[in-house]
C-alpha cells in the first residue's frame, strides 16, 4: 500500500485547477462586510484632499513666529468651510480640527499653547513648519489603490469605499455549500437519543464554519446508511452547490457508501487519505460538472480540523484570495507527544504569555477538550515529544 501524502501535498492536489468563481456581484456597502472584493477600491482624489488642521488652534506662518510677539486674529476657519480668509504676514487665523489650512500658512499652534486673546500670544517653542497639519495627499494620491482585489472586506474597507464615493462594491459570488451528515447512530439535537445514539453536532458546527470562511450555506441533510438514500441525497445536493461537504461514511466499513457513490457519479479522486491526525480518511473529489466533494471523517474533532485544513483553503481559492491561510508561529507551553507516521493537528489555547497550550484529549471524538481552544497547532512528524518552547505553526479558528 503506497504511503499517504503529507498535508501539504494533499492540499496541493485538492486545489489543482480550482479557479476563482467567475460570477461577480455589485452590492451595497450595507451588505458587503466580509465579502471578497473583486475590483480594487481606488482613491478618486488626494487623501486628504487639502492641507487639514489636526487640532483646534491658530494657523500661522512659521517664519512669523517670535518669542515675544502677539498676532492679530483676522478670522476663523471652521471645518466644512472654504478657506477664503486673507491672512496678512504677521497675523494668524483661528482654525478648527478638520478645517482647510490656507496657503501660505504652514503651522497650527494648539489652543492650549495660547492665551486665546485677540491679538493672541502663542507659545510655539519647539514647533516647526508642518506641526498639526495633515498634508494633502499624505494618506493616498489620486488614483492609488486603497484596497486591492482579493481582500475580504472589513469595516475599515467599507469606510474607505464610502470616502472615495462608492456606495456599492463589486465582489465575488460566494461559493454555495451544502452539507450532508451520515450515520444510523446520529439523531437530531432535539431528539432524546437511545443509549447507542448520539446527537448531531457536526451540522451546526459546519454551518458556522461555512459562514465564517465566507461561503454561502445552502442547508444540511442527514442520510442513513443506505446506498440508495445516499445516492439520491447526494444527487440532489450537487444540483445547486459548488461544494458538497460530507461528514462520516468514508471509512472502510461495510456501511460506508459515500466513496463508491461518488465514484459512480464520475468523481475524480484527488485525495484519498492523508498522513494526518485527526482526519486520516479525508477525501477530496471533483465531479465532471466541476462540483467539489469534500468528504470529512465523522468524529467531531476530525470534522473541525479537516474543515479548516481543506475546506477553508478551497473556499479561499474559489473567492480569488491569493494569500495563504493565516498560520503563524507560536511556542509550545509544554512538551507534547508527536507521531512519527502522521502529522498531528491539535486544538490549542493561546495562554496569557502567548504560548500554545494543548489540552489533554481522548481522541477525535472528544469535542469537549476543544471548547476552550483558539485554533490548531501543527506538530512535526517525529518519535520524540515536541519540547516546551519549540515554535510550531498555529492556525486560528476562522
Amino acid at each position: 500500500m503506497p504511503d499517504l501524502p503529507t498535508y501539504e501535498d494533499s492540499l496541493h492536489r485538492s486545489l489543482r485547477d480550482v479557479d476563482p468563481l467567475a460570477e461577480l456581484e455589485d452590492i451595497g456597502l450595507d451588505a458587503a462586510d466580509g465579502r471578497v472584493l473583486a475590483e480594487s477600491i481606488v482613491a478618486d482624489r488626494d487623501q486628504p484632499p487639502f492641507d487639514r488642521s489636526a487640532m483646534d488652534g491658530y494657523a500661522i506662518r512659521s517664519a512669523d513666529l517670535s518669542e515675544d510677539a502677539v498676532y492679530p486674529v483676522v478670522g476663523t476657519i471652521a471645518a466644512g468651510r472654504p478657506a477664503t480668509v486673507d491672512v496678512p504676514p504677521g497675523s494668524c487665523v483661528a482654525i478648527a480640527t478638520g478645517a482647510v489650512v490656507p496657503s501660505p500658512l504652514d503651522l497650527v499652534v494648539p489652543h492650549e499653547r495660547s492665551d486665546r486673546c485677540d491679538p493672541v500670544r502663542l507659545d510655539a517653542r519647539g514647533l516647526a513648519a508642518g506641526y498639526a497639519i495633515h498634508p494633502r495627499g499624505a494618506d493616498a494620491a489620486e488614483g492609488s489603490e486603497l484596497v486591492r482585489a482579493g481582500e475580504r472586506l472589513s469595516p475599515v474597507h467599507l469606510a474607505l469605499a464610502a470616502t472615495v464615493g462608492q456606495d456599492r462594491v463589486r465582489v465575488r459570488r460566494q461559493p454555495r455549500i451544502r452539507v450532508l451528515t451520515s450515520g444510523d447512530e446520529i439523531v437530531a439535537p432535539d431528539v432524546d437519543p437511545l443509549d447507542h445514539q448520539v446527537r448531531n453536532g457536526n451540522a451546526p458546527m459546519l454551518q458556522s464554519l461555512v459562514e465564517r470562511i465566507g461561503a454561502r450555506w445552502l442547508g444540511h441533510a442527514h442520510v442513513l446508511d443506505d446506498p440508495d438514500i445516499v445516492r439520491a441525497t447526494l444527487e440532489h445536493a450537487i444540483d445547486d452547490a459548488d461544494v458538497v461537504v460530507t461528514a462520516g461514511g468514508i471509512s472502510a466499513g461495510d456501511r460506508d457508501f459515500l466513496p463508491d457513490t461518488i465514484d459512480a457519479l464520475g468523481g475524480e479522486t484527488r485525495v484519498a487519505g492523508a498522513a494526518i491526525q485527526p482526519g486520516k480518511p479525508v477525501r477530496i473529489q471533483r465531479l465532471p460538472s466541476g462540483v467539489m466533494i469534500v468528504s470529512l471523517p465523522g468524529n467531531p474533532v476530525s470534522v473541525l480540523a479537516t474543515a479548516c485544513l481543506y475546506l477553508w483553503p478551497l473556499v479561499r481559492t474559489m473567492l480569488g484570495r491569493t494569500t495563504p491561510l493565516p498560520w503563524r508561529p507560536v511556542e509550545l507551553a509544554a512538551d507534547i507527544r508527536a507521531n512519527p507516521k502522521r502529522q498531528l493537528f491539535r486544538p490549542a489555547r493561546i495562554d496569557a504569555t502567548g504560548m500554545a497550550a494543548v489540552p489533554v484529549w481522548q481522541g477525535s471524538g472528544d469535542l469537549s477538550h476543544a471548547a476552550s481552544t483558539d485554533g490548531l497547532v501543527a506538530l512535526p512528524r517525529q518519535s520524540d515529544p515536541v519540547p516546551t518552547g519549540r515554535p510550531v505553526p498555529f492556525l486560528p479558528w476562522p
